[in-house]
């Protein structure tokens, strides 16, 4: 018998003081979650600084066996302003 899968996702909006610009650094945080949350990265992370007016910041991705992970911050918003998403299923 096939196992059922149980989804969980968890979204976040966080007001930061210092938002990461590094991204070399949110990959390697994005590795550690994957990795902290018991599953399987499949592709990335990919990580990208966008200098955008009113868009500047982080944005990354990284897709895991059974779903993804997404993360903005955007840092010249006052306070900056970070948002992340991701689902697993377990």
């Amino acid at each position: 018998m096939n196992k059922v899968l149980e989804h969980k996702h968890l979204i976040v909006r966080a007001e930061l003081k210092e938002p990461p610009y590094s991204p070399h650094e949110i990959k390697l945080w994005m590795k550690q979650l994957v990795d902290r949350i018991g599953m399987n990265i499949l592709i990335g992370p990919y990580a990208v600084y966008s200098d955008m007016e009113g868009n500047q910041g982080l944005t990354a991705v990284t897709i895991i066996e059974t779903s993804h992970i997404a993360l903005h911050v955007w840092d010249e918003a006052e306070p900056c302003l970070l948002y992340t998403s991701d689902a697993a299923d377990e």
